[in-house]
């Protein structure tokens, strides 16, 4: 499976262009299927598609048209669309349809084969986050409510009652419990849910790239930037901005994030002329803004901006009533993509119960999928499941011996020291070995006077 190539539909009624543009695709590892037309484009979507490139300037059914039935389907598939030099509206239009990025004519190779990389990782990033139920329904699907403890039933009221507001969001909570599938329900549920919901991964940007993504820029801006590019804030127009892992924000650029917060105005880079942007932002991160505050890598201005309306997740091992349902759902998902039913015998479901996931939803669902591709009949047994599950449950029962006659406090501290120690000093990872949030851990050791 890890070899399985990404699937890259094409569809362009210029055969040169086309076979162009097969071309450059298999060169970026992508196994490409190349139509003439746009409806031919539909018919191949498949739970194996990964990214499609749609000229907007088609016979029959155009590129526009096809953005349409991506956005009706529900389909969360990032699509490039091409457009002539002189059509720059035309791409506007296509990105306030949901269109992940353009492409103009005649197109640059090295510039083809970034963009569709781009849109490889954020399919990737989708299909991890993605909704746990069936997303293809209405509009106003869930995304993200299987709510099973009081934290998260409190969570999904809060989050019906904040999704009908503008404020800025900010969501925290460790990596993999769902920061990106709970904002996707905000948008959902918002008056901005037929408009763009746009996703800027801060750290997978160096500095520069980064902000040209958020602003855009002008043409000659800076070495290859060979023409003008709307950045997302103005591809969201009218709908939602995420920015996933705000934490990683570069600190020079976060005055002017801070000034686009203020007054939803901005400059693209080398521009001279302010626009303006009617987004609603909702960000997200896992480091502990408090920390990061205080060791000068994040503006506290800029913080209390972002923290309008704060939530924060739960790890995974705090909601374990939570497991089945979830379990339930991810089954379900990689059932279809796998085209078979899978189930979970009971004594493999115990186990994961035990363990403690420490990459939480988006672990516990890579490990569901690893094992039902090696289950028989369709169960998934106990020996199927990976290594470090199965000798952390059975590891449960070490002895406890030789803790008698000290106090709670004191083993609190050996714990924290000790664990310290074996993680080298890393305190997200001491965390997930004790079970414990982060900001925890800090506050633990500055209890007990631990450096």
């Amino acid at each position: 499976m890890g070899s399985r190539r990404s699937q890259l539909i094409v569809a362009d009624d210029d055969r040169t262009i086309r076979q162009l543009l097969e071309f450059h695709g298999k060169k970026a590892g992508f196994e490409v299927l190349a139509v003439a037309d746009g409806e031919e484009a539909m018919k191949l979507v498949s739970e194996q598609t990964e990214v499609i490139l749609l000229d907007l300037n088609m016979p029959g059914k155009d590129g526009f048209e096809c953005l349409d039935d991506l956005a009706k389907a529900q389909l969360k598939l990032p699509a490039i669309v091409l457009t002539a030099d002189q059509d720059i509206q035309d791409a506007v239009k296509a990105m306030k349809l949901g269109a992940f990025d353009y492409i103009t004519k005649p197109f640059d190779p090295d510039e083809l084969i970034a963009v569709l990389l781009n849109a490889k990782r954020l399919s990737l990033a989708q299909r991890e986050n993605e909704d746990l139920r069936e997303e293809i329904g209405g509009p106003r699907a869930e995304v993200f409510m299987i709510a099973e403890c009081d934290e998260m039933k409190d969570i999904a009221r809060k989050a019906a009652k904040v999704a009908k507001i503008d404020s800025t969001v900010l969501i925290t909570g460790e990596s993999g419990v769902g920061k990106g599938v709970l904002a996707r329900y905000l948008h959902s549920l918002s008056g901005r849910s037929s408009q763009p919901f746009v996703t800027v991964s801060c750290p997978t940007l160096p500095r520069e790239l980064l902000e040209s993504e958020l602003f855009g820029h002008e043409k000659g801006a800076f070495t290859g930037a060979v023409k003008r590019r709307i950045g997302k804030i103005e591809a969201a127009q009218g709908g939602t901005l995420f920015l996933d892992e705000i934490g990683d924000l570069p600190l020079d650029l976060q005055p002017k994030f801070l000034n686009f917060l203020q007054d939803q105005e901005f400059q693209r880079v080398g521009g001279e002329s302010t626009l303006q942007a009617d987004v609603r932002v909702i960000a997200a991160s896992n480091v502990d803004f408090e920390q990061q505050v205080k060791d000068g890598n994040f503006r506290q201005d800029l913080y209390y901006r972002l923290s309008v309306i704060p939530f924060e997740l739960p790890p995974l091992r705090e909601r374990v009533d939570e497991l089945p349902a979830l379990c339930e759902a991810l089954l379900q998902k990689v059932a279809k993509r796998q085209q078979k039913a899978v189930s979970l015998s009971a004594e493999a479901a115990e186990m994961l119960l035990s363990y403690d996931w420490p990459g939480n939803v988006r672990q516990l669902e890579n490990v569901l999928e690893r094992a039902s591709a090696f289950c028989e009949e369709g169960v998934i047994q106990v020996e199927d499941l990976p290594r470090e599950v199965r000798q952390e449950s059975q590891g449960e029962d070490l002895a406890l011996a030789g803790l008698g006659g000290i106090t709670l406090a004191q083993l609190e501290v050996q714990a924290i020291k000790q664990t310290l120690s074996l993680c080298k000093g890393n305190k997200a990872k001491t965390a997930r070995q004790l079970g414990i949030t982060e900001k925890s851990v800090y506050n633990k050791m500055k209890r007990h006077g631990l450096s």
